[in-house]
């Protein structure tokens, strides 16, 4: 009997994390076939074909993979990456594949679309409002209020977040937005350009929820703790599972399914990020994907035994999905910082820490040598590597990972200005 395959649309940024979803698929019997805008080295002994192809292109990108499925049994086609998740969903349905209306793939894109099919939540929502220039955002902040955030409708990875606290912050941030909701700054913008939603600020702990909705059941795995970076909400921290009691956890997982169903998600991940305080859950965006940042691929496995990225591979194909927790372990993660724009040299100080029992993993985020700048110049390159831990108590995961900026200095060698 002939190997039946899946269909990848793009592998995901980090390399260690498109590795594992393509050794999720391996595991599970089936083969793969990629299409994308380049293939990595690493991928090429375990992809069967790959069909290169600018997945901007809605059209083209649909041809590729029908001609693709006259030579594959595809048994379903997996999404991975944030900015693919209305070009997969177009694709299932041209092939008759498992995956998620184009409606629901649009809500999930876009910022202000997803807000608007949930308004019918009331509480849970922040004041919103859509805007494209200055003039609308001061007029939209007569409803919203200040404090607020301002950003772009279809960005992702925390790209273009700014923090608005008074009246003066309404015109810089809009002309840093103006520079950096464009195609040349970064290819995701290509898809809804400069348009942008200010929301209500939002206090309280930051969390996500990561889990699964496959024939209409909406499955939560887990719910992670975060921490992010002042002002541009870079993530730093991740630990799985939140530390929040019982009684909340309940409370979350029911106002998640409201929201998944509210949006109309059906046979994807998908990871919801909000803030948690004494309003209840206050919701901020959702994913139609796996989360990022490892947490999908190690801290959710290390933490609880579900192979989340397996499970990304079983709701595209219809398989069961298997999400029982076999461990109850503290897993998390720890962001190693630039603390200024120039040339990345190496991460003092890391021996001792890979020495210590307790620590996984250590990714480097950006290779040495790269020529880094900080937000809001560049939003992917301050966090130069990654160190995941686990422990048996929250307490002993915290003392480990309180290790890492302690101990774990990025060496940059500043740029030199010119004529010096």
């Amino acid at each position: 009997m002939a190997k039946r395959h899946v269909l990848f649309v793009n592998l995901r940024r980090i390399q260690r994390e498109g590795l594992e979803s393509l050794l999720a698929a391996r595991r599970l019997g089936y083969g793969v076939v990629l299409l994308g805008r380049s293939v990595p080295e690493f991928a090429k002994p375990l992809v069967d074909e790959f069909r290169q192809v600018d997945t901007y292109d809605r059209e083209a990108s649909l041809a590729a993979a029908r001609d693709l499925a006259k030579s594959y049994d595809l048994a379903g086609v997996a999404n991975f990456t944030e900015v693919d998740v209305q070009l997969v969903a177009a694709i299932a349905a041209d092939l008759g594949l498992r995956g998620m209306s184009e409606t629901a793939a649009l809500r999930a894109r876009n910022k202000y679309a997803m807000k608007e099919a949930l308004r019918h939540l009331g509480g849970v929502l922040p004041r919103f409002a859509r805007v494209t220039g200055l003039d609308e955002l001061r007029k939209a902040l007569d409803e919203v209020g200040l404090p607020a955030v301002v950003k772009p409708t279809g960005a992702s990875g925390s790209k273009g977040i700014f923090e608005l606290r008074g009246p003066a912050d309404l015109e810089p941030a809009m002309e840093r937005l103006a520079g950096i909701a464009r195609p040349d700054f970064d290819p995701v913008f290509r898809q809804f350009g400069a348009e942008f939603i200010v929301e209500e600020f939002l206090e309280g702990d930051e969390l996500s929820v990561e889990g699964f909705v496959s024939d209409g059941e909406v499955h939560v795995v887990t719910v992670t703790d975060k921490v992010t970076s002042v002002p541009y909400h870079l993530e730093l921290s991740h630990k799985v599972p939140s530390a929040l009691p019982s009684d909340d956890w309940a409370e979350i997982t029911a106002t998640t399914k409201d929201i998944v169903a509210g949006l109309g998600f059906d046979h994807c991940a998908f990871h919801l990020e909000a803030k948690w305080g004494e309003q209840g859950l206050r919701f901020i965006e959702i994913a139609a994907r796996p989360a990022g940042d490892y947490i999908g691929s190690h801290l959710v496995p290390l933490a609880t035994g579900v192979d989340y990225f397996e499970n990304v591979i079983r709701v595209a194909t219809g398989d069961p999905l298997r999400l029982e927790h076999d461990r109850q372990v503290n897993a998390g993660l720890r962001f190693v910082l630039a603390e200024r724009a120039g040339r990345f040299e190496e991460v003092g100080g890391l021996q001792g820490i890979c020495e210590q029992a307790g620590f996984d993993h250590v990714f480097y985020e950006v290779p040495a040598g790269t020529e880094v700048a900080l937000p809001p110049e560049n939003f992917g390159q301050q966090r130069v590597a990654a160190v995941v831990a686990r422990h048996v108590t929250r307490a002993g995961l915290e003392a480990l990972l309180d290790r890492v900026p302690a101990e774990a200095v990025a060496r940059v060698t500043p740029a030199v200005a010119d004529g010096e």
